[in-house]
């Protein structure tokens, strides 16, 4: 199922670094194959936090990604195993990126997703798009079109989350379309919270998650270790009347991660309790 991430603002809600803790973290809890990709033709963020992740044997320099989709359309010669093949590993048979061009030639995401869209479902459970802030409107627009959730991705700024909530300020979004609401770089000491956010702008707790504020995730994105970060938040263990950032984090990633799932309508069993079973 696809799906899309997005931000009405760039970089305020924090789209690419809460698109990559949940995906990673429902790949580390199920047994759920998920590819990630964006909407940017070229190289990204996303690229980036995920580098030091790939297979060995894998580069920057490779002829894979979207470089390779492009050829393989231009000829008509796209298939299922076409875009496995040339999406990079992050965790074995898990989680899957289709990076970016990191060819000169331009691309047209708007001519290279439908495709992918159409024939990733042989090998993936799930699909998740970055949509560029700022991208061209008809692409967002496609792939919002096309998606089976969209997760917005919002922050703690009152002027900003007013901007959002008129009916101007949620364009692309359709109006037909399951939505879920994620707030990122969260603050949980800050007056504005989430539990006054849901209140002010009439939402349900299962419409909004969060990605906490967390100065190890902020070091572990810039220096593209996020798969080690996420592996040290799951082993931290909760004592009682004292807070542990690293559950925290891990508790927000995984109920994110829950609420997609669930909107979904995708039960998985949790990995942790099958095998206590």
């Amino acid at each position: 199922m696809l799906v899309a991430f997005w931000g009405p603002a760039q970089g305020q809600g924090r789209t690419t670094s809460n698109m990559a803790a949940v995906a990673a973290t429902i790949a580390l809890d199920h047994h759920i194959r998920v590819l990630m990709t964006h909407t940017d033709s070229g190289q990204g963020m996303l690229e980036y936090i995920f580098s030091q992740t790939r297979s060995l044997g894998q580069s920057v320099s490779s002829s894979g990604g979207l470089d390779a989709i492009q050829r393989l359309v231009q000829c008509g010669m796209l298939t299922p195993e076409g875009i496995r093949d040339h999406a990079e590993s992050i965790l074995k048979n898990r989680l899957e990126l289709l990076r970016g061009s990191v060819s000169t030639e331009k691309h047209e995401p708007e001519l290279l997703l439908p495709h992918i869209f159409k024939d990733y479902r042989r090998f993936y459970d799930l699909l998740f798009v970055e949509i560029a802030t700022g991208e061209d409107p008809e692409v967002a627009q496609m792939v919002m079109k096309q998606a089976d959730l969209i997760v917005v991705n919002l922050n703690q700024s009152q002027s900003s989350l007013n901007a959002y909530f008129t009916q101007k300020g949620r364009a692309p979004v359709p109006d037909n379309k399951p939505v879920l609401y994620c707030l990122g770089s969260y603050e949980r000491k800050a007056r504005f919270n989430k539990e006054k956010i849901m209140k002010l702008y009439g939402l349900h707790k299962n419409e909004v998650g969060f990605i906490p504020h967390h100065i190890n995730y902020m070091d572990a994105l810039n220096e593209q270790r996020i798969i080690p970060f996420l592996l040290k938040t799951r082993e931290a263990r909760k004592r009682l009347l004292d807070f542990n950032e690293d559950v925290y984090f891990n508790d927000a990633a995984r109920q994110m991660g829950k609420l997609i799932l669930q909107t979904l309508e995708i039960f998985p069993v949790v990995e942790l309790d099958a095998a206590n079973d």
